[in-house]
């Protein structure tokens, strides 16, 4: 027989969710949308994850009736579908074990229908989320004698599953080099949801086949929502490969090998580890180039509840939540005995800026705050001023130097300098309105030998990126002197000093971390901890959305790269 759960959590859920649905405005009372479009439905029955386990593994009966169960779950969400007489082939994702409910397109009239069912808690329309973009072992004493590796805490056994871009599963740091035992969870391989998904060449001749090891023991991808209403570029990969960079790098930040050397531009930047460069890898795809469905996320969520893994990484977030698909399903994933790490968001220095579902009180939310060392760079002007940043570039020779506002924009839009007054020439551009990397990308696009990128406050962070050009990243103050020195001098010039490891003062909480109080509940207090998340060294795929492509490794910054560290 089926155990009952622990508590009445979900009675106490099933509550909220109606005095929520009460307060928010109702599905029917917009005006009518003819067009199918994606709705999550969430059931009154308990998921699988609800049920009393004595291990991690969803197995809280004998197989035969947890089967029964779940089949019996996927026909009540059938049997809702077909009520409201909606085409079972619309039904995007069926949620088992982290949540009852399922995914669908549905006219806004069906899914009031839908909403008015005796089994159905709630009908929320899907929402788009977006990602929230070396030393760290040395700076938190996990190598030093005594210390958590010393003890053997490296993550021997643990399996983490990482809900992001993807991954790219050739990096040296999910390399098997004979040394793991064979996985402790087997994950479930079929045609329709392979355990480890590359090489879809068809759709991109860049996307090689790839065997998952003993260290990566598997890659699914989830984006049956993103391709039907995004739809993927042909630069993208219709697999778990990553496109992006972020999921590589989270990945290897939480569970990358051991002594992985890394090099950027061709300089050697020493070698980095992930946390707990024991733990076997699982990546879930379920982000696009232009962010992540909650239906999409949602069943990335489920589907690493039932592959049975330890702890989930989540760098993932939107505005600050309570009943969100994700949130619900990582309530279930914690009845599961499932940890979860997300990141705090990066909308701070502000206050009430902590996004979700790093709002909720089940899930550990993560502020990112400064490591002891940066990567500095400068840019010496001709009049022997010289002014520190950030930069993981190399340098250039002396060469004259723009106001990118000379050049057709001070924020250096792609396409937007002139090539005439730009070409071998050092650019001065803003920060502000699109990606800084697209900056510098501006900047090789006209022609341009190298960058200075100032913020537009004193208060920014400066951060080390994989530019396309020789860069060097400095504050508002030090960049409205060089706009000055330009403006005054008749023939201006500058060089770039690439960047070098350099120790710094720390950890100070990083500007762009979102900030309390709750703007969910204001005495749950979020973040709930912070850990390093600036200028993380670590893994990247050759082929990014942006940056400069062929390198395996960038420091990049965010609450994304502070939340893997806990996870």
């Amino acid at each position: 027989m089926l155990k009952k759960p622990k508590n009445n959590i979900f009675v106490r859920l099933s509550l909220l969710a109606v005095l929520m649905l009460v307060l928010a405005i109702s599905v029917g009372s917009l005006g009518a949308i003819t067009q199918p479009q994606p709705y999550i439905i969430v059931m009154r029955d308990e998921p699988l994850a609800a049920y009393t386990v004595d291990i991690p593994e969803i197995q809280a009966v004998e197989a035969a009736n947890q089967a029964q169960y779940e089949v019996g779950l996927e026909a009540s969400h059938d049997a809702s579908l077909a009520s409201a007489g909606v085409d079972l082939n619309n039904k995007l994702y069926s949620y088992k074990y982290a949540l009852n409910g399922y995914a669908a397109l549905v006219t806004e009239d069906q899914a009031a229908e839908i909403a008015r069912q005796d089994g159905v808690v709630m009908v929320m329309p899907d929402e788009l989320r977006q990602i929230q973009t070396d030393n760290s072992p040395s700076f938190l004493e996990l190598d030093v004698r005594g210390g958590p590796w010393f003890k053997g805490v490296t993550g021997e056994g643990v399996v983490v599953g990482v809900i992001d871009t993807g991954i790219w599963p050739e990096h040296p740091s999910f390399a098997d080099d004979g040394s793991y035992s064979a996985p402790p969870i087997t994950l479930e391989d079929t045609p329709a949801n392979p355990a480890c998904n590359f090489g879809n060449t068809a759709w991109n001749a860049e996307d090689a086949p790839f065997q998952c090891n003993n260290k990566l023991i598997g890659a699914r991808q989830f984006l049956e929502t993103y391709k039907a209403f995004t739809g993927l570029t042909p630069r993208e990969y219709d697999s778990a490969r990553d496109d992006n960079g972020h999921g590589t790098h989270t990945a290897s930040t939480a569970a990358g090998n051991s002594g992985v050397q890394a090099e950027i531009f061709g300089v050697d930047r020493g070698t980095v580890s992930g946390i707990a460069p024991r733990a076997r890898v699982v990546m879930y795809k379920a982000l696009g180039e232009l962010g992540g469905y909650s239906s999409d996320l949602t069943a990335a969520i489920d589907q690493a509840v039932a592959d049975g893994v330890d702890v989930i990484n989540y760098s993932i977030g939107g505005g600050a939540s309570l009943i969100g698909s994700d949130d619900l399903a990582f309530l279930f994933a914690a009845d599961a005995g499932v940890f979860v790490a997300t990141s705090n968001g990066n909308s701070g220095p502000g206050p009430y800026t902590v996004g979700g579902p790093a709002s909720v009180p089940w899930i550990t939310s993560v502020g990112a705050s400064t490591q002891d060392r940066t990567f500095q760079g400068s840019a010496v002007l001709g009049n022997g001023a010289e002014y520190f940043g950030a930069s993981i570039t190399g340098g250039t020779d002396v060469l004259p130097l723009v106001d990118a506002a000379d050049a057709g924009d001070e924020l250096c839009a792609p396409g937007s300098l002139d090539p005439n007054v730009v070409a071998g020439k050092i650019v001065l551009c803003k920060r502000g309105a699109f990606a800084r990397v697209a900056k510098s990308e501006a900047v090789d696009i006209a022609g341009g030998a190298g960058m200075i990128l100032y913020n537009a406050s004193d208060t920014q962070s400066q951060v080390t990126d994989n530019h396309f050009v020789p860069s060097v990243h400095i504050n508002n103050t030090d960049g409205l002197a060089i706009k000055d020195y330009i403006a005054n001098t008749a023939n201006p010039t500058a060089s770039i000093n690439g960047g070098v490891f350099t120790p710094i003062p720390a950890p100070w909480m990083a500007s762009f971390s979102s900030r309390g109080p709750n703007p969910v509940a204001e005495d749950i207090i979020k973040p709930d901890v912070t850990a390093p998340g600036v200028n993380i060294l670590a893994g990247n795929t050759p082929t990014p959305e942006l940056g400069a492509p062929g390198e395996l490794f960038q420091a990049i910054s965010g609450t994304s790269m502070s939340s893997p560290h806990v996870a």
